[in-house]
């Protein structure tokens, strides 16, 4: 039996047929929150790179990685452990903001001590302010933690895409651009990620209202060992997934310095805005389904093999076109200054499904509450990373994207063995869902390669990039029409999701009746 929320965050049931719309419903709000945004980051892209310069960028990045660090350890797992609790009440949302608050305010103040120490281990002068400047971020998301999390145990997902939509609009649309057009380099960039996280702590304290009256000392302790043994496992986790993500960062910038740095974050953040379009939504939304699923292994299984079809059907093809057109997709939107861009991240386009699909079996990690065990393979994946993006250094910002490449596949075939534990036939399941979309693929591949190829000769860049992208989409979506058959379980599921509550959907004769109950 499912369950949903009530307005404290506890638990009632629920009809059982409302998770797989509730499912749906979370993933078209999410996605329309993500779309929004990608195009916001888009625009925001194309803007800033004309105004900053690479250095600039890379400097604004080097600082960003330590306080994305120092949020991390300050927010604990918190709102993941509400997400994953299977009960929850006024004293345990109350402990968790006191926790996250406290341990956010105790993280920026060793940030604003350190930052002498930490700033040159990046590339940052000693006498920079920046990281003084982000200990404000790191207050605010001890603040924003406990919001976000009970918005996401209650799968209230539109209010998640506004929150997201107008805090990143505003911090980097307005504040980024402003500053960045008066000349304030990558002071910009730091300022818009302050205005980014404050907007969002108002946003979810205001959609949310959590009860912050501290409880009695002896229920603060009972809540706390409750909340911080499932966010300890999951912090333990995250430490590992940020050195795993930040490693290449912290290597780059530590040995080819600031303008590599710039140069390499810009073809990795190409490759980020389509796998967190797809698979951030996807975590965002499947995390708390995954959760309310969590004691029912074969449908576990079934969710987490069509989910992956899925994301395959969307990631393949966009891999294939993101290595054709990379050229063309660096010189629109960045400008001839990044060229050198365009290697490293046909190199991550091969690499476009694993890096999304990992964050599926991470959803189902945690959703399982695996969190210790989970923390070892992310801290293998971190380790991966380093090492190989270390080793391909040597050969430069094209040396390190491939080291970090095969981290990438590495820690995706890992992921995807931990998770077969929780049914028979998962990765026989996963791997056949890839092979239905390679069809589409290979003949967008037959055709945009050869397009591509011809019109670099005689048309713009920006002719070149949308006449073979539309052509690929138009091939690619004919023979996805011409093979549905194969997809029919995917279909079965999206037919039951969209039908209206208390409405039966029709099912296919074809379609077998196990995944509808997604």
């Amino acid at each position: 039996m499912t369950s949903t929320e009530n307005p404290v965050g506890g638990t009632r049931k629920a009809p059982a047929g409302s998770m797989a719309g509730s499912v749906f419903r979370g993933l078209s709000w999410s996605m329309l929150g993500a779309v929004g945004q990608a195009l916001l980051q888009m625009v925001a892209l194309v803007v800033l790179a004309r105004l900053v310069s690479v250095e600039e960028f890379g400097v604004a990045v080097a600082a960003a990685v330590i306080m994305s660090f120092a949020v991390m350890l300050g927010q604990l797992g918190i709102g993941p452990a509400l997400v994953q609790a299977r009960d929850l009440d006024r004293d345990d949302i109350a402990t968790a903001f006191a926790l996250a608050t406290a341990f956010g305010v105790l993280l920026a103040g060793a940030l604003v001590l350190l930052a002498p120490v930490l700033g040159p281990l990046v590339g940052l002068p000693a006498d920079s302010s920046y990281l003084q400047i982000l200990a404000i971020a790191v207050v605010l998301g001890g603040l924003s933690a406990v919001g976000m999390g009970l918005l996401q145990r209650q799968m209230r997902f539109r209010e998640l895409a506004l929150v997201g939509l107008v805090s990143y609009g505003v911090g980097y649309l307005g504040t980024a651009v402003a500053l960045a057009v008066a000349g304030a380099g990558a002071a910009a960039l730091i300022w818009a990620q302050v205005v980014q996280a404050l907007l969002a702590a108002l946003g979810y304290c205001l959609f949310v209202r959590p009860d912050v009256r501290p409880p009695r000392p002896a229920v603060l302790l009972a809540s706390s060992k409750r909340l911080l043994g499932f966010g300890s496992g999951y912090s333990l986790a995250r430490l590992g997934n940020w050195v795993g993500v930040n490693g290449d960062n912290l290597v780059v910038a530590s040995l080819l310095g600031p303008v590599s740095l710039g140069l390499y974050s810009r073809a990795y953040q190409l490759l980020v805005q389509p796998a967190n379009l797809i698979g951030l939504v996807a975590d965002k939304v499947l995390f708390p389904a995954f959760a309310r699923m969590q004691d029912d292994g074969a449908r576990l299984a079934r969710a987490y093999v069509l989910v992956n079809s899925l994301v395959a059907v969307l990631t393949l093809p966009g891999s294939l076109l993101l290595f054709v057109l990379a050229p063309e997709v660096v010189d629109v939107l960045l400008g001839e200054d990044w060229s050198a861009v365009a290697l490293p991240l046909q190199i991550f386009a091969v690499v476009l499904l694993p890096r999304t699909a990992y964050k599926i079996s991470g959803s189902l990690m945690r959703a399982t509450g695996a969190v210790f065990r989970g923390a070892v393979r992310q801290w293998l994946y971190a380790a991966e990373v380093v090492a190989g993006c270390w080793i391909g250094s040597n050969w430069g910002v094209v040396g390190v994207a491939v080291g970090a490449s095969i981290a990438i596949f590495l820690h995706f075939t890992t992921m995807l063995v931990f998770s077969a534990r929780v049914h028979p036939g998962v990765i026989g399941g996963v791997l056949r869902s890839y092979l239905k979309v390679l069809p589409a693929t290979a003949a967008m591949a037959a055709v945009c390669v050869p397009l591509a190829a011809w019109l670099r000769d005689s048309a713009p860049d920006l002719v070149t990039l949308a006449a073979t992208s539309v052509a690929g989409i138009v091939v690619g979506g004919l023979v996805l029409l011409l093979t549905r058959r194969l997809f029919a379980e995917e279909m079965a599921v999206l037919r039951t999701a969209r039908a209206r509550p208390g409405r039966r959907a029709p099912a296919p004769a074809a379609a077998p009746a196990g995944p509808t109950e997604l």
